[in-house]
């Protein structure tokens, strides 16, 4: 069978478990497999298997490592769609930590996610104002596994009519395309001013934001 699962398979999740706890580096490293498993069963079957091996707690390391598998699988077919456009060239390391394409020449970590809960200012505030979402997103990222202040693309995901279903536009690939090559035919990109609060640096990456609404 592929490693990859169809989108059939990826709208065989119904709900999208809750993390349960912050992501991090160890129940990162044990749930690797998501990365080459194509079913949403095998998913399940291996994290039990995992669980009991190492002495986790089985329902809640199935529910983070179902997250990862949909959240990666879904990543890369969105990230295809980057790279099916003729001004995006992909980055040769698929393990590269910070740049997944090329945008023109520019390289790009692809990141994609809901419309942060934390942020201060309204959806329609950050749909004018992207560089203020783009900055709040950099200097509230996690420091774990795939931090870091490059440039990056942001696909910002949210269902006005119900947030809590805000996680199934990572599959509404017909849609996700259209605002992706919208914003492909004119890139707006914002250069950004980040300071890194805990070292004092400064860093100046570029960003681009493309909001996916329902």
């Amino acid at each position: 069978m592929s490693q990859i699962p169809t989108p059939d398979e990826l709208n065989r999740l119904t709900g999208l478990p809750a993390w349960g706890r912050k992501q991090e580096n160890r129940w990162d490293a044990l749930s690797r497999f998501v990365y080459r498993t194509a079913t949403l069963e095998d998913v399940r079957r291996q994290a039990q298997t995992t669980a009991a091996e190492h002495r986790l707690d089985a329902p809640a390391f199935e529910a983070y490592a179902v997250r990862r598998w949909f959240n990666f699988h879904t990543h890369n077919r969105i990230l295809q769609m980057f790279l099916s456009h003729p001004d995006v060239e992909p980055e040769q390391n698929r393990r590269h930590h910070s740049i997944d394409f090329y945008l023109r020449g520019i390289p790009f970590d692809l990141k994609i996610s809901e419309f942060p809960r934390g942020y201060p200012q309204s959806l329609a505030y950050a749909r004018q104002n992207p560089h203020h979402l783009a900055v709040w997103q950099y200097r509230n990222q996690s420091r774990q596994g795939r931090y870091h202040t490059g440039n990056r693309l942001f696909v910002v995901l949210h269902h006005t009519i119900r947030p809590e279903l805000t996680w199934q536009l990572r599959r509404d690939f017909d849609r996700l395309q259209m605002v992706i090559a919208d914003f492909l035919a004119t890139p707006t990109l914002l250069g950004l001013t980040i300071v890194d609060q805990q070292s004092g640096e400064v860093y100046r990456p570029w960003a681009g934001v493309i909001f996916c609404v329902k």
